[in-house]
């Protein structure tokens, strides 16, 4: 399934016998801004993928995981951590990826430790001979490089109309499911991803405060739906801006013919924000 030189001997006794057992408590480790000495690993049977076929990883996705890295460009590279550490606001993610080799399927643990700015500053395997499946040891602390400077990488827009009911800020199902794909297909595009903007807006009929909180709660809702799926809550950013930034212009009283033609101006923006 994969081109990569085979596991020793003993990290293939390991991963057969001590990693499937218990190895460890379902505590967190003791993380300092992005750094342990002492790390606790989940017991494997506890591993519960949100996209079960993310346990056999894609090797070239793995082998890009860098230092420095923001948590959304490590969930678009490997996907969700595969236990319950949360997503927002914590410091560690754990996986349970499987291998092939030529020996057979091997099993290793994979955590990801995040600094206080949710940037990757360690990586460690269990059993650690698992390093090897990259060709290489693992990842060493290191200062990560200045920082460039943020930039839009990807952008595009969805008509509200496709996503809500009229009045509504309650997500269909069909859009959900097309805004999911969507946003998939726009980070997968990007390289260095840091974050998502969702901004909502509305067409100009109507009260502007009601308009401003609709396109709020619209945004809301995408970005719930989104952290719902895996997306780590703390790299999307939410705002809505009412009947603000029109995309078109259409004179004229309230009416069937002018409420179509504003049709545009009833949206969501997605941004994928890189360095």
């Amino acid at each position: 399934m994969f081109n990569f030189k085979p596991l020793p001997g003993f990290v293939l006794a390991l991963a057969a016998g001590t990693l499937l057992s218990a190895c460890g408590t379902s505590t967190l480790s003791q993380v300092r801004d992005g750094h342990t000495d002492q790390p606790v690993w989940p017991q494997p049977e506890k591993a519960n993928p949100l996209e079960p076929s993310k346990v056999h990883v894609d090797l070239e996705a793995l082998r890009k995981v860098q230092l420095g890295a923001s948590k959304l460009e490590i969930y678009r590279l490997i996907g969700h951590p595969m236990y319950r550490e949360g997503i927002a606001g914590v410091h560690e993610w754990d996986y349970l990826f499987k291998f092939a080799t030529a020996d057979g399927e091997v099993q290793c643990q994979y955590k990801v430790l995040f600094d206080d700015d949710m940037h990757a500053s360690q990586t460690l395997w269990n059993p650690a001979g698992c390093a090897d499946v990259l060709g290489g040891a693992p990842a060493e602390p290191v200062a990560p490089a200045p920082a460039a400077a943020p930039y839009v990488a990807e952008a595009f827009e969805v008509e509200a109309d496709a996503l809500f009911d009229f009045d509504s800020a309650v997500l269909s199902e069909q859009g959900a499911a097309a805004l999911q794909s969507r946003i998939m297909t726009a980070l997968d595009k990007a390289e260095r991803v840091e974050a998502l903007r969702v901004i909502g807006y509305t067409d100009r009929f109507g009260d502007e405060n009601y308009n401003q909180a609709l396109s709020e709660r619209r945004a809301q809702a995408v970005k719930a739906y989104l952290v719902a799926r895996g997306v780590p809550g703390e790299a999307i950013m939410a705002k809505g801006r009412g009947e603000a930034d029109p995309v078109v212009q259409c004179p004229g009283a309230k009416s069937a013919k002018v409420i179509a033609c504003l049709k545009p101006n009833r949206r969501v923006r997605i941004e994928v924000v890189a360095r």
